[in-house]
């Protein structure tokens, strides 16, 4: 990254330019007012997480539940997909 200093008048006259710099091109602005900086417009660090298609490694190497819990899920999902209603036809005349 490479600093540009800029006068304030000139970054509110160019502003779009300058936040397209910053974007593109990593440039870090240090706006002056009289001489002496006074704000520092820079590019913002990529937000965390991690990339989709490794998703499926999270899971298969994150936690596990132990297999009682796992039945004991899959037995009380049955059971609230048994007292589900049947939802109408939106469609149907």
């Amino acid at each position: 990254m490479t600093n540009i200093t800029i006068s304030a008048t000139e970054f509110s006259r160019g502003l779009s330019d300058f936040l397209n710099q910053v974007q593109y091109q990593n440039q870090v602005l240090d706006i002056e007012r009289g001489k002496r900086v006074i704000a520092r417009v820079s590019p913002v660090a990529p937000v965390g997480g991690f990339p989709l298609n490794q998703l499926d490694a999270l899971l298969a190497n994150g936690p596990q539940l132990p297999a009682a819990d796992v039945e004991a899920m899959a037995s009380d999902v049955q059971a609230a997909r048994t007292n589900l209603l049947p939802r109408p036809d939106p469609w149907a005349s």
